[in-house]
């Protein structure tokens, strides 16, 4: 989960959309995963095509973080609690569970990609950033928070961000288990999502100002370019030669707004009236999907339209659109 010119006079360029939220219809090719936040048991659960499926009993809390569909398979990342309530980071392949650690620490597998018989996993096994391949786990190491995967070929891209000496975050992102430091002219940096076309490696990501106040940022191959004061960008998507990344503005009454970013053009998806939050995006030719929230309610937006998941009170973690 994903411009290229610099921005002025932002505020002039961001145009409204209908935030209406709508009743989920089924999707072609349309994946979810998603957490629900009503107070009922918890399940690993993903959208398939406007179909609930559930891959965990309900005895224990469980969550779904993300979502990756290859041919005919379908994989999930997540957790579940085992019997003493420590989450056992687990991933999931046609409904069958594959469990990647112990159960004696804190786990999570937060994200997932796949490619060819190879399944790559991202997370953490107590304080400790791992890597999963096909279950096998590499330590990358501590102080480090892992945001997202991106596999290309036989080269494994994951962003995140690792504590510098002076206790600041440092935006980060790792080729095949080589560090790659990504400079910021501002502290606190963290990139949250990554992808890759041909040689060109883009990051999401955000910083803070002198006074503390957030700044929506990307690095194109390492070169920072800055989004807009306010902001923050969760995800990078890539169709074709456009760019698009996804996050929220806090307005003055300290409400987030969702905005899309397409080639350095910004796109505000809901009006400030309602809290709003972006999880996950997705690009399919001409189709943008953002995931997260609307008022408290799973919500996906498909070009710029709102969608709500029937009967989920929580927010969308992760998307797939096949």
């Amino acid at each position: 989960m994903k411009t290229i010119s610099k921005l002025c006079c932002l505020a002039l360029l961001f145009s409204t959309l209908s935030t209406t939220a709508l009743k989920a219809q089924s999707t072609p090719g349309l994946y979810l995963t998603y957490l629900g936040n009503d107070g009922g048991p918890n399940f690993v659960n993903y959208w398939k095509n406007g179909q609930v499926v559930k891959l965990s009993d309900g005895k224990t809390f469980a969550e779904a973080l993300d979502i990756a569909v290859l041919g005919d398979d379908e994989y999930v990342s997540g957790y579940v609690n085992n019997s003493e309530g420590e989450p056992v980071a687990t991933y999931w392949k046609n409904g069958k569970g594959f469990v990647l650690t112990d159960g004696k620490t804190y786990a999570k597998a937060m994200a997932i990609a796949v490619s060819g018989s190879d399944v790559h996993v991202i997370g953490n096994n107590g304080s400790a950033a791992m890597y999963w391949k096909n279950g096998i786990a590499t330590k990358m190491g501590e102080e480090i928070t892992l945001t997202d995967i991106f596999v290309a070929g036989q080269d494994v891209y994951i962003s995140g961000y690792k504590v510098d000496d002076n206790g600041d975050y440092e935006a980060t992102y790792w080729k095949n288990g080589k560090t790659v430091k990504l400079t910021s002219a501002n502290p606190g940096a963290e990139a949250n999502g990554i992808a890759v076309s041909g040689t060109d490696v883009y990051v999401a990501g955000k910083a803070k100002d002198k006074a503390g106040v957030e700044i929506a940022v990307y690095w194109k191959n390492g070169k920072e370019t800055l989004l807009a004061n306010g902001t923050s960008a969760k995800a990078v998507s890539l169709s074709g030669n456009d760019v698009y990344f996804a996050g929220f503005e806090r307005n003055a009454e300290a409400i987030n707004v969702m905005v899309s970013w397409k080639n350095g053009q910004p796109t505000r998806l809901t009006d400030g009236k309602e809290s709003a939050g972006v999880n996950a995006m997705a690009v399919s030719g001409q189709d943008v999907y953002l995931a997260g929230y609307l008022e408290g309610n799973a919500t996906y937006w498909k070009n710029g339209k709102a969608v709500s998941l029937p009967n989920v009170v929580g927010h969308i973690t992760g998307i797939f659109v096949k």
